[in-house]
């Protein structure tokens, strides 16, 4: 059992570490001056106004994703589960982020920030996709949530 419990802990430490770079889009209540603002931005959008509130609908539905992961680890030092549900657990989670950052990329005036979005989407859906997906012990998402950071403005 006490390997369990080292494990668990090495995945909530792996899990802090990829929330770590999005953290950053709370410490900003404006978006960068200077940020990007694209051609496809309408005149009648504020472009900031705009990113500012599809930035924290994405970076909410990221944290209760990686959340969600951290609690279902937790969880699991005092009751495991089987390797196929621990894996369900993780699929429902990266789910989760991708239909929200889906539904989030397209009310994105700003190209640099809808393409993030779309970016770490994709990420997630090839890392699923691999046959070690649910390995979170390897952090292949973090420059995709560094990206989305910066263009975030933060």
């Amino acid at each position: 059992m006490p390997t369990m419990r080292l494990r668990a802990l090495g995945t909530l430490a792996v899990l802090a570490a990829l929330a770590g770079p999005v953290a950053g889009c709370e410490k900003k209540s404006e978006p960068t001056a200077g940020a990007p603002t694209g051609a496809a931005a309408s005149p009648t959008v504020d472009v900031a106004a705009n990113s500012k509130t599809v930035c924290a609908a994405a970076l909410d539905v990221v944290k209760a994703g990686f959340v969600g992961m951290a609690d279902d680890a937790i969880a699991q030092i005092d009751k495991p589960v089987a390797e196929a549900e621990k894996n369900r657990l993780i699929r429902e989670r990266y789910t989760t982020i991708v239909t929200g950052l889906r539904a989030q990329a397209p009310q994105a005036a700003d190209p640099a920030v809808r393409g993030s979005f779309e970016n770490l989407a994709t990420a997630i859906e090839q890392r699923m996709a691999d046959a070690k997906a649910m390995d979170v012990d390897e952090p292949t998402l973090e420059k995709h949530l560094t990206a989305m950071d910066t263009a975030c403005g933060n």
